[in-house]
């Protein structure tokens, strides 16, 4: 009769044993694909402001063009996923329920084998982790833009700027997309200055008339000192250069 018992009990050990070992095996695999989640996240965020010219809701990006139709937004270790702040390039942290995050060992001061896992760069590309582990509540993931395209792009929006996927004669007040090389702002008078989308107020512009030598300081002080000014059909440009006090000046080149 005590063999029998004890046969019981081992069984039903060995039982808990492998479905335990099953459920680590089946959460390793979750956040192996959590982490594919928000890499492809962030790589479509990117895609989007380069193509739409707008920050994105996690909505916008499930489409056939970007996240796919099929995204699911589901989580089942913490909250849906979603940005926490799509203007500071951060998604959520996606474990957060209590029964993910419980030590191996109460007695240890280590986590959690699984949010360990989340945490590291090892299978992170655009990804990193923010982790606080008094406060998950505090803890990120922080996406990465890996274009200076992008990044010019994603400084303009952040600032409250508004950019028209395409250029017209009537914008005012207003950037635009001109090609996929340079971007345009039109002032109030509809005149515009030509920037590269890679290099912007570090490399040289087009402007579209002498008038915007005058009517746009505020931009052209922004300029990289050595930017060459080009006005539109015309042969002559400027430069932008230093004076003895440190300010920024045009210089005319013939």
């Amino acid at each position: 009769m005590i063999q029998k018992i004890f046969l019981l009990v081992f069984l039903a050990l060995s039982s808990f044993g492998v479905d335990n070992l099953t459920a680590q095996k089946q959460n390793a695999l979750y956040i192996q694909n959590m982490i594919e989640i928000e890499e492809n996240i962030a790589k479509n965020f990117e895609k989007y402001i380069l193509t739409e010219f707008k920050l994105p809701t996690i909505n916008d990006l499930i489409s056939d063009k970007y996240l796919g139709t099929n995204f699911s937004v589901s989580n089942k270790m913490g909250e849906n996923i979603d940005f926490k702040s799509s203007s500071d390039l951060q998604l959520k942290y996606a474990i957060t329920k209590e029964e993910y995050r419980k030590k191996r060992d109460e007695n240890i001061d280590v986590e959690n084998y699984i949010v360990q896992l989340y945490n590291r760069d090892l299978y992170r590309d655009y990804t990193t982790v923010y982790y606080e582990k008094d406060n998950s509540g505090n803890s990120y993931v922080e996406f990465k833009l890996k274009t200076p395209e992008a990044q010019t792009i994603f400084d303009l929006l952040k600032s409250g700027n508004v950019i028209a996927k395409t250029c017209t004669a009537s914008l005012k007040n207003s950037y635009c997309n001109n090609d996929e090389r340079t971007i345009r702002w039109y002032n109030s008078a509809s005149n515009w200055i030509e920037y590269n989308k890679k290099d912007f107020n570090s490399g040289n512009i087009t402007i579209s008339s002498e008038s915007i030598l005058t009517s746009e300081t505020a931009k052209l002080s922004s300029l990289k000192v050595g930017s060459y000014i080009f006005i539109k059909d015309k042969t002559k440009n400027v430069k932008m250069i230093d004076d003895s006090s440190g300010n920024l000046q045009i210089l005319k080149v013939d």
